[in-house]
């Protein structure tokens, strides 16, 4: 399993994301402010929420798709 995480400023507020890649799987484990969400790669390479959980703030969605995409570019190979 690999471990990232990182800070980013949502609305002037820094906001901690870990996000964790589960092992032997096309899913991720997202933390923010001690809520999980877990993301999935689809065939079609879109990410995709496992569950319905929320988001403590929206506006992190696109920074949480920035690091899949960014720290796991190959995410054809991630099986």
């Amino acid at each position: 399993m690999r471990n990232l995480a990182c800070t980013f400023n949502v609305n002037g507020i820094p906001r901690r994301v870990f996000l964790k890649k589960i092992a032997k799987e096309r899913k991720f484990r997202v933390t923010v402010e001690g809520v999980q969400m877990e993301y999935s790669l689809t065939e079609e390479d879109t990410i995709q929420p496992v569950n319905e959980g929320r988001l403590p703030d929206n506006a992190l969605l696109p920074h949480i798709e920035w690091m899949i995409r960014h720290y796991f570019n190959n995410t054809k190979q991630l099986i």
